[in-house]
Protein backbone atom coordinates (compact mmCIF):
# COMPACT_ATOMS: atom_id res chain seq x y z
CA UNK A 1 0.00 0.00 0.00
CA UNK A 2 1.38 3.39 -0.94
CA UNK A 3 1.78 6.42 1.28
CA UNK A 4 0.46 9.94 0.89
CA UNK A 5 3.95 11.36 1.21
CA UNK A 6 5.03 13.34 -1.84
CA UNK A 7 8.64 13.76 -0.81
CA UNK A 8 10.39 16.59 -2.69
CA UNK A 9 13.90 16.35 -4.09
CA UNK A 10 16.71 18.88 -4.37
CA UNK A 11 19.17 18.28 -7.20
CA UNK A 12 22.72 19.66 -7.02
CA UNK A 13 23.83 20.70 -10.50
CA UNK A 14 26.66 22.84 -11.89
CA UNK A 15 25.58 25.48 -14.41
CA UNK A 16 27.84 23.98 -17.06
CA UNK A 17 26.41 20.46 -16.70
CA UNK A 18 23.40 21.01 -18.95
CA UNK A 19 23.20 17.42 -20.17
CA UNK A 20 23.18 16.07 -16.65
CA UNK A 21 20.38 18.44 -15.67
CA UNK A 22 18.31 17.46 -18.69
CA UNK A 23 18.78 13.76 -17.93
CA UNK A 24 17.94 13.84 -14.23
CA UNK A 25 15.09 16.35 -14.51
CA UNK A 26 13.49 14.22 -17.23
CA UNK A 27 13.93 11.10 -15.09
CA UNK A 28 12.40 12.70 -12.00
CA UNK A 29 9.46 13.99 -14.04
CA UNK A 30 8.81 10.47 -15.34
CA UNK A 31 9.07 9.10 -11.81
CA UNK A 32 6.63 11.68 -10.44
CA UNK A 33 9.14 13.13 -7.96
CA UNK A 34 8.77 16.90 -7.39
CA UNK A 35 12.19 18.51 -7.64
CA UNK A 36 14.07 21.78 -7.37
CA UNK A 37 17.52 22.62 -8.71
CA UNK A 38 20.28 23.68 -6.31
CA UNK A 39 23.01 25.54 -8.27
CA UNK A 40 26.22 23.75 -7.35
CA UNK A 41 29.15 25.81 -6.10
CA UNK A 42 31.97 25.81 -8.64
CA UNK A 43 34.87 26.03 -6.23
CA UNK A 44 37.45 25.97 -9.04
CA UNK A 45 36.29 29.43 -10.08
CA UNK A 46 35.46 30.76 -6.61
CA UNK A 47 38.23 29.52 -4.31
CA UNK A 48 39.49 33.04 -3.59
CA UNK A 49 36.03 34.07 -2.41
CA UNK A 50 35.49 30.81 -0.51
CA UNK A 51 38.79 31.19 1.36
CA UNK A 52 37.92 34.80 2.18
CA UNK A 53 34.56 33.74 3.68
CA UNK A 54 35.69 30.46 5.26
CA UNK A 55 39.00 31.15 6.93
CA UNK A 56 40.44 27.68 7.41
CA UNK A 57 42.66 25.12 5.74
CA UNK A 58 40.65 22.63 3.72
CA UNK A 59 42.85 19.70 4.69
CA UNK A 60 41.75 16.06 4.67
CA UNK A 61 43.77 14.92 7.68
CA UNK A 62 43.22 11.11 7.44
CA UNK A 63 44.65 11.13 3.90
CA UNK A 64 47.19 13.85 4.73
CA UNK A 65 46.31 15.93 1.69
CA UNK A 66 44.50 19.15 0.85
CA UNK A 67 40.93 18.81 -0.29
CA UNK A 68 40.36 19.25 -4.01
CA UNK A 69 38.39 22.26 -5.22
CA UNK A 70 35.70 19.93 -6.55
CA UNK A 71 35.39 18.23 -3.16
CA UNK A 72 35.01 21.60 -1.45
CA UNK A 73 32.38 22.74 -3.94
CA UNK A 74 30.44 19.48 -3.58
CA UNK A 75 30.56 19.74 0.22
CA UNK A 76 29.31 23.33 0.33
CA UNK A 77 26.59 22.55 -2.25
CA UNK A 78 25.17 19.81 -0.02
CA UNK A 79 25.16 22.23 2.91
CA UNK A 80 23.18 24.68 0.74
CA UNK A 81 20.64 21.95 -0.08
CA UNK A 82 20.25 21.03 3.59
CA UNK A 83 19.72 24.68 4.52
CA UNK A 84 17.02 24.93 1.85
CA UNK A 85 15.19 21.99 3.46
CA UNK A 86 15.30 23.68 6.87
CA UNK A 87 14.24 27.10 5.52
CA UNK A 88 11.27 25.53 3.76
CA UNK A 89 10.37 23.70 6.98
CA UNK A 90 9.99 20.41 5.12
CA UNK A 91 9.35 17.32 7.26
CA UNK A 92 11.47 15.22 4.89
CA UNK A 93 13.27 15.64 1.57
CA UNK A 94 15.71 13.97 -0.82
CA UNK A 95 19.09 15.28 -1.96
CA UNK A 96 20.40 14.08 -5.32
CA UNK A 97 23.62 14.80 -7.13
CA UNK A 98 22.95 15.25 -10.83
CA UNK A 99 24.65 11.99 -11.85
CA UNK A 100 22.04 9.85 -10.08
CA UNK A 101 20.71 6.92 -12.12
CA UNK A 102 17.59 5.06 -10.99
CA UNK A 103 17.02 1.35 -10.48
CA UNK A 104 13.82 -0.07 -11.94
CA UNK A 105 12.58 -0.64 -8.37
CA UNK A 106 12.96 3.04 -7.43
CA UNK A 107 9.31 4.01 -8.10
CA UNK A 108 8.10 1.28 -5.74
CA UNK A 109 10.66 2.39 -3.14
CA UNK A 110 9.65 6.03 -3.44
CA UNK A 111 5.91 5.34 -3.22
CA UNK A 112 5.87 2.61 -0.61
CA UNK A 113 9.06 2.57 1.47
CA UNK A 114 10.88 5.89 1.79
CA UNK A 115 8.44 7.76 4.04
CA UNK A 116 8.21 4.71 6.34
CA UNK A 117 11.99 4.42 6.44
CA UNK A 118 12.28 8.07 7.45
CA UNK A 119 10.22 7.32 10.58
CA UNK A 120 13.00 4.91 11.59
CA UNK A 121 16.08 6.95 10.67
CA UNK A 122 16.76 10.65 10.16
CA UNK A 123 19.19 9.87 7.32
CA UNK A 124 18.30 7.22 4.74
CA UNK A 125 21.03 6.68 2.17
CA UNK A 126 19.98 4.79 -0.96
CA UNK A 127 23.10 5.11 -3.13
CA UNK A 128 26.56 3.95 -2.26
CA UNK A 129 29.99 2.87 -3.45
CA UNK A 130 31.40 -0.25 -1.87
CA UNK A 131 35.08 -0.84 -1.22
CA UNK A 132 36.95 -3.74 0.35
CA UNK A 133 36.56 -2.15 3.79
CA UNK A 134 32.79 -1.41 3.61
CA UNK A 135 29.90 -3.64 4.70
CA UNK A 136 27.54 -5.08 2.11
CA UNK A 137 24.90 -5.89 4.74
CA UNK A 138 23.81 -4.61 8.12
CA UNK A 139 21.41 -4.88 11.04
CA UNK A 140 17.88 -4.74 9.66
CA UNK A 141 15.50 -2.09 11.03
CA UNK A 142 12.51 -2.61 8.75
CA UNK A 143 11.64 -4.50 5.57
CA UNK A 144 9.91 -2.54 2.83
CA UNK A 145 8.39 -3.58 -0.48
CA UNK A 146 11.44 -2.72 -2.60
CA UNK A 147 14.26 -2.75 -0.04
CA UNK A 148 15.29 -3.27 3.56
CA UNK A 149 16.52 -0.51 5.84
CA UNK A 150 19.77 -1.57 7.51
CA UNK A 151 22.47 -0.07 9.70
CA UNK A 152 25.90 -1.17 8.38
CA UNK A 153 28.92 -1.22 10.67
CA UNK A 154 31.06 0.06 7.79
CA UNK A 155 28.83 2.22 5.57
CA UNK A 156 29.34 2.61 1.84
CA UNK A 157 30.72 5.91 0.55
CA UNK A 158 29.09 8.14 -2.06
CA UNK A 159 26.53 10.92 -1.65
CA UNK A 160 24.53 10.87 -4.90
CA UNK A 161 21.19 10.05 -3.24
CA UNK A 162 19.97 10.24 0.34
CA UNK A 163 16.92 11.48 2.20
CA UNK A 164 16.68 13.33 5.50
CA UNK A 165 14.07 14.43 7.97
CA UNK A 166 14.07 18.06 9.03
CA UNK A 167 15.74 16.99 12.27
CA UNK A 168 18.37 15.12 10.24
CA UNK A 169 19.00 18.18 8.05
CA UNK A 170 19.52 20.39 11.11
CA UNK A 171 21.90 17.83 12.61
CA UNK A 172 23.89 17.48 9.40
CA UNK A 173 24.27 21.24 8.97
CA UNK A 174 25.86 21.32 12.42
CA UNK A 175 28.03 18.26 11.70
CA UNK A 176 29.20 19.76 8.40
CA UNK A 177 30.19 23.12 9.90
CA UNK A 178 33.90 22.30 9.47
CA UNK A 179 34.97 21.38 5.94
CA UNK A 180 37.76 18.92 6.65
CA UNK A 181 37.01 15.83 4.53
CA UNK A 182 34.88 14.86 1.52
CA UNK A 183 31.14 15.10 2.07
CA UNK A 184 30.43 11.39 1.79
CA UNK A 185 32.86 10.63 4.62
CA UNK A 186 31.04 13.05 6.92
CA UNK A 187 27.61 11.78 5.85
CA UNK A 188 28.17 8.14 6.79
CA UNK A 189 30.22 8.54 9.99
CA UNK A 190 27.22 8.18 12.28
CA UNK A 191 29.49 7.38 15.22
CA UNK A 192 30.73 11.00 14.92
CA UNK A 193 27.70 13.06 13.93
CA UNK A 194 25.30 11.08 16.16
CA UNK A 195 22.32 11.32 13.78
CA UNK A 196 20.18 8.23 13.20
CA UNK A 197 21.66 6.78 9.99
CA UNK A 198 20.71 3.83 7.81
CA UNK A 199 21.11 2.54 4.24
CA UNK A 200 18.85 0.61 1.94
CA UNK A 201 19.62 -2.91 0.86
CA UNK A 202 19.84 -2.97 -2.10
CA UNK A 203 20.71 0.56 -3.17
CA UNK A 204 18.04 1.98 -5.46
CA UNK A 205 20.25 4.64 -7.08
CA UNK A 206 23.70 4.45 -8.66
CA UNK A 207 26.05 6.99 -10.20
CA UNK A 208 25.69 7.36 -13.95
CA UNK A 209 28.73 7.01 -16.19
CA UNK A 210 29.54 10.71 -16.54
CA UNK A 211 33.03 12.12 -16.25
CA UNK A 212 33.54 13.08 -12.62
CA UNK A 213 33.05 16.73 -11.65
CA UNK A 214 35.51 16.17 -8.79
CA UNK A 215 39.19 15.93 -9.63
CA UNK A 216 40.70 12.49 -9.31
CA UNK A 217 42.36 11.91 -5.98
CA UNK A 218 46.03 11.16 -5.74
CA UNK A 219 46.38 7.41 -6.19
CA UNK A 220 50.19 7.52 -6.01
CA UNK A 221 50.47 8.61 -2.39
CA UNK A 222 53.56 7.32 -0.56
CA UNK A 223 53.08 4.23 1.65
CA UNK A 224 52.17 4.84 5.28
CA UNK A 225 54.86 4.72 7.92
CA UNK A 226 54.49 1.99 10.61
CA UNK A 227 53.50 4.48 13.31
CA UNK A 228 50.76 5.93 11.10
CA UNK A 229 49.47 2.46 10.20
CA UNK A 230 49.28 1.64 13.91
CA UNK A 231 47.49 4.90 14.70
CA UNK A 232 44.92 4.26 11.99
CA UNK A 233 44.43 0.69 13.15
CA UNK A 234 43.72 1.81 16.71
CA UNK A 235 41.35 4.52 15.43
CA UNK A 236 39.50 1.95 13.31
CA UNK A 237 38.99 -0.31 16.33
CA UNK A 238 37.64 2.66 18.28
CA UNK A 239 35.20 3.57 15.51
CA UNK A 240 34.04 -0.04 15.31
CA UNK A 241 33.33 -0.15 19.05
CA UNK A 242 31.36 3.10 18.87
CA UNK A 243 29.30 1.82 15.95
CA UNK A 244 28.50 -1.46 17.68
CA UNK A 245 27.35 0.50 20.73
CA UNK A 246 25.28 2.79 18.49
CA UNK A 247 23.55 -0.13 16.78
CA UNK A 248 22.82 -1.77 20.14
CA UNK A 249 21.22 1.42 21.46
CA UNK A 250 19.24 1.81 18.25
CA UNK A 251 17.83 -1.71 18.50
CA UNK A 252 16.80 -1.14 22.09
CA UNK A 253 15.13 2.14 21.20
CA UNK A 254 13.40 0.93 18.02
CA UNK A 255 12.58 -2.70 18.72
CA UNK A 256 12.64 -3.72 22.35
CA UNK A 257 11.04 -0.59 23.75
CA UNK A 258 8.90 0.11 20.70
CA UNK A 259 9.70 3.79 21.11
CA UNK A 260 8.78 6.19 18.38
CA UNK A 261 11.60 7.90 16.50
CA UNK A 262 11.86 11.62 17.29
CA UNK A 263 11.48 12.22 13.56
CA UNK A 264 8.07 10.49 13.61
CA UNK A 265 6.77 12.35 16.64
Amino acid sequence: MGTDANIPAFVINLDRDIERWQDISSALTRLGVPYERIPAINAKNRMTLIRRVIRRDFHFAPADRPMKAGEIGCYLSHVAALKRIVRKNLPMAIIFEDDAAFDERFPQFYKHDLARFLTKSDIVKFEGIHYAHTSKSGVSLIKGEAAQLVVPLKPALGSAAYAVTRKGAIGLIKALSVTDRPLDHKLVYYDRHGIDFAETLPFLVSQAAYESSIELRNLDAPPLQPAERLRRGVASVGRGAKRIAYVARLLVKRRLLGAKSPSAA
